[in-house]
């Protein structure tokens, strides 16, 4: 039976509605990591780690074990991977058609190598079908090689963190091996959509394997099908769409675009149990919603931390202070700036200036930034902040 009432204006009211989100979070996230990068200093916006769903699974293990979050992970990276496995739960990849940041910018490359090259080209078959793999092989030895290192391994090869740190002076050290995925991914997009969803993406392969437990599913009904192939044609993970009767591939990302781009009404459908029918932008408002009230409540409760807490909080946190003899020097990190040290420990500015050099305004700087041109490590003042503390 054909659904009424879905015709061409809601299918791109529809395409729009995703994009918008998409565009959102992509905006959202780049100006935080952004911020994060330029305006260092005591209250700044979290960095990338803490906004990465990847990173929960990646600390899943060391939490589990007892020892806590490995560094740079945070309790929003664990609401967030709760968030995105939810959504799985609810719509199959949709994480990956709705959120991910890293995805929009791969969409936006397919895109303008559609209009470049007025055709989409596709991998053979037989490469394809081996390649697919490959993010599943990257997944299991990350995620083995992280939990037993307790450390982010998979950092320095991140085409998102390589991203995030665009501005920063990290980016051609640290994150070099990742800026080269990162570009390798955006280019191989041009031709082939979503380069790095299918075919290197630890987290794609995650959501594909608790795909397979979706609440909601695509289905075609043959009866009302004219097999025009439209739908195959629009599929940016080349997903065989038009033979299918559910469609159960571990590649698609519920993007809708298939539905979204049939000519017939009720042809393609997005279906929930006893083949409940649903318009296609209400699946998109639906695990928005679904991310967005686990983001949201963690965010009023108190725990999910936008900002970094500073030196003085964290010490604070865990009760340790100079006064009764208890602070941790071992809390002075890299991304720890001088003034942090001076809220957290009551030693003079002026002191931190005349012993290293640094000016007053880069007190506020982190000293991975400005230990190079010092020629001292973090090393050094935390060995010097513990002999200051002593006397």
């Amino acid at each position: 039976m054909k659904q009424p009432g879905v015709t061409k204006a809601t299918r791109q009211r529809s395409r729009r509605i995703r994009w918008i989100v998409l565009g959102v979070v992509l905006a959202a996230m780049t100006a935080i990591v952004t911020a994060h990068q330029l305006f260092p200093g005591t209250g700044k916006w979290v960095g990338v780690d803490a906004l990465c769903p990847f990173g929960g699974l990646e600390t899943l293990f060391s939490l589990l074990t007892g020892d806590g979050f490995i560094k740079r992970t945070a309790v929003s990276s664990v609401i967030l991977l709760v968030g995105m496995l939810a959504m799985a739960v609810v719509y199959r990849r949709s994480f990956c058609g709705t959120i991910c940041p890293l995805g929009t910018l791969q969409g936006i490359f397919g895109a303008a190598g559609r209009k470049l090259f007025k055709r989409r080209f596709t991998v053979p078959v037989a490469v394809d079908r081996v390649a697919r793999y490959l993010k599943y092989v990257v997944l299991v030895v990350f995620a083995v090689w992280t939990w037993q290192a307790a450390e982010l391994v998979l950092r320095p090869y991140d085409p998102w963190a390589a991203f995030a740190h665009l501005t920063s002076s990290e980016l051609l050290t640290t994150n070099a091996i990742g800026l080269g995925v990162l570009v390798v991914s955006l280019l191989g997009s041009l031709l082939y959509d979503r380069f790095f969803c299918k075919y290197l993406c630890p987290a794609g392969a995650l959501l594909a394997l608790l795909s397979k437990v979706s609440v909601l599913n695509i289905r075609r009904d043959a009866d009302a099908c004219t097999s025009c192939g439209r739908c195959d044609k629009a599929c940016m993970m080349n997903v065989e769409v038009a033979t299918a009767d559910v469609v159960t591939s571990a590649e698609c990302i519920s993007c809708n675009e298939c539905v979204n781009v049939c000519p017939v009404p009720g042809a393609l459908t997005v279906t929930a149990p006893r083949r409940v029918r649903m318009p296609a932008v209400a699946t998109t408002a639906i695990v928005t919603a679904v991310i967005v009230a686990i983001v949201g409540v963690a965010t009023v409760s108190g725990s999910f931390d936008w900002q970094q807490p500073t030196l003085a909080e964290t010490a604070a946190a865990q009760g340790l202070s100079v006064q009764d003899g208890t602070f941790d020097t071992s809390l002075i990190k890299g991304k720890t700036s001088m003034a942090e040290i001076v809220d957290a420990t009551d030693i003079q500015g002026s002191e931190f200036t005349a012993e290293w050099g640094v000016t007053a305004d880069e007190l506020e700087q982190p000293m991975s930034e400005i230990k190079d041109k010092y020629g001292f490590s973090p090393e050094d003042v935390r060995a010097w902040v513990e002999e200051r503390i002593a006397e």
